[in-house]
């Protein structure tokens, strides 16, 4: 790509969009594993703290954040003293595609950690991969197939707040044992800056300063969040100067893989936090020229994943 085929992007689009605006309303790595194991029935105080490793405070206050958020709601199972279960509101069981599509992508490139080995579903008996689909042509999402343009009632003024914005380190991470083949989605997509640079690849955008005006981000959280992500394998970083020597980050297949999870978060945020009519971001599915809303599914059946109908195994 030469200077003048670089795409042009709003400098507030992103930081608009229905990603965003998400991001803002679950948080960091810390709440998206609180969703996950709330998910396969781990719901109280205690067991979420052990099976996420938060820290008493950390794991608090974003139970707090997800319950005034509306995604979780206290259930007491205990009188004296009171005791809660945390259990998923409607808008928390409704980012179940989210979840199936992290499952899909660590299944396919993480290293299972801490993860059923397997999903299967009930209604037509076989082993499955979700899979994350437009609904109107039953395609597979796929990022090259899918167009962006700013909605009719887009305010580029108006900016999303950011939450926690400091990036909390999975434990290979701090340990210095992290590579490739250890890397989860959630190191990837587990806060708001990282997520929002990997939004940009999927709005085409590869080289530093563009990332940086397109997002808003600091150019030395730009840099650490490039790093990780070509460490893990998710970008590859590709000179396209030689005197002086610049690069661009492209998405590597690993990385468009990861585009299933985003664009599950955007119809998401168009259910639950967007007025219709008010989108932000418009999408557009090429192969059958309709606006793109998703659907996640079963690999064999094709059925609609509902959780009630999806049991996991461990073995």
């Amino acid at each position: 790509m030469n200077d003048t085929e670089k795409p042009r992007v709003d400098s507030n689009l992103i930081l608009n969009s229905q990603v965003a605006q998400a991001l803002a309303v679950i948080g960091d790595r810390w709440a998206f594993l609180i969703i996950r194991d709330i998910y396969l029935g781990v719901r109280r105080f205690e067991d979420l703290r052990t099976r996420t490793g938060a820290a008493r405070g950390t794991l608090a206050s974003r139970l707090k954040s997800l319950v005034e958020k509306g995604i979780l709601y206290k259930d007491p199972y205990q009188d004296s003293p009171v005791r809660y279960e945390y259990r998923l509101t409607d808008k928390g069981l409704d980012l179940y595609p989210m979840v199936l599509m992290i499952w899909a992508w660590d299944h396919h490139w993480g290293p299972h950690v801490e993860l059923p080995r397997a999903l299967f579903h009930k209604s037509c008996g076989n082993e499955m991969v979700p899979i994350y689909r437009c609904s109107a042509c039953k395609r597979k999402a796929l990022p090259q197939e899918v167009s962006f343009s700013a909605g009719n009632n887009f305010d580029a003024a108006k900016k999303v707040p950011p939450r926690y914005q400091r990036r909390s380190k999975s434990k290979q991470e701090k340990s210095g044992e992290f590579g490739k083949n250890d890397v989860t989605a959630l190191d990837c997509i587990g806060d708001r800056w990282t997520s929002l640079v990997l939004a940009a690849g999927f709005f085409g955008l590869q080289r530093f300063d563009d990332i940086a005006g397109a997002i808003g981000i600091a150019t030395n959280i730009l840099a650490d969040r490039l790093r990780l992500l070509v460490q893990t394998g998710v970008l590859d970083r590709v000179p396209y100067r030689d005197r002086p020597v610049r690069h661009e980050y492209h998405l590597s297949e690993k990385g468009r893989d990861l585009y299933a999870h985003t664009i599950a978060l955007h119809d998401w945020a168009n259910r639950w936090l967007v007025k219709p009519g008010k989108e932000p971001l418009l999408l557009q599915h090429r192969p059958c020229e309709k606006p793109f809303h998703g659907e996640a599914v079963c690999s064999v059946c094709e059925q609609i994943l509902l959780p009630k109908d999806v049991r996991y195994s461990k073995d």
